[in-house]
């Protein structure tokens, strides 16, 4: 009997819904049977929890400046919500701690401007940690000038394999420019809400 892989006498082809596989029907004393991949599909998708749901999310009203250049600044996202009992917590001084393992995406928002003085070009950076140790690469916004307005906004997937890992945002105001820029709130006076200096929202996938 040739082999599977043998493609000569078991050509592969793109299978459709009503294609057939061979599997054991364990209900029927292990008995050999022929399953349909839109079965397949349908049973896949009733027994595996798919579903993505809003486990978090938190906004600052505030400004946030570093103190000086060089100097780090843990971003914050608005008051602490959530306990140990939920899926994912947030501290005031915007600490993000994950109480259950699993897939998540993660959308991040920053509102980068430069207030204060003219002058010069400010460097502000920002960079993502988890459990204190830095992921991905660190960004940076330059700004020549006062009333510019950067908004960077991102949706990243991450997987949390140990329940109390903690994730923290922080930007810098690096010496390779002036001591200028941070995250700003900005009133608007067209009657929507404000704009925040930074927000978070955190989604669970298959809760």
């Amino acid at each position: 009997m040739s082999k599977i892989s043998n493609q000569t006498t078991y050509p592969s082809v793109t299978p459709q819904g009503v294609d057939y596989v061979i599997g054991t029907d364990v209900s029927d004393l292990d008995s050999t049977k022929t399953f349909e991949f839109s079965n397949i599909a349908s049973y896949v998708k009733t027994t595996f929890d798919l579903a993505v749901t809003n486990v978090l999310s938190g906004y600052s009203t505030s400004n946030q400046e570093p103190s000086g250049t060089d100097s780090a600044l843990q971003v914050e996202f608005g008051a602490a919500q959530n306990t140990g009992s939920d899926p994912v917590m947030l501290a005031a001084d915007g600490t993000i701690t994950f109480n259950q393992t699993g897939l998540y995406l993660i959308n991040g928002f920053a509102n980068f401007e430069r207030q204060g003085s003219s002058g010069g070009v400010s460097v502000t950076a920002w960079r993502v940690l988890l459990d204190s140790s830095q992921i991905g690469v660190t960004k940076a916004v330059d700004l020549s000038g006062t009333g510019i307005m950067f908004p960077y906004e991102v949706i990243v997937p991450l997987t949390i394999e140990t329940a109390g890992t903690v994730l923290t945002y922080e930007i810098m105001r690096d010496s390779s420019g002036v001591d200028e820029g941070g995250l700003y709130t900005h009133t608007l006076l067209g009657g929507w809400s404000n704009v925040p200096s930074a927000s978070i929202n955190i989604y669970k996938v298959g809760i």
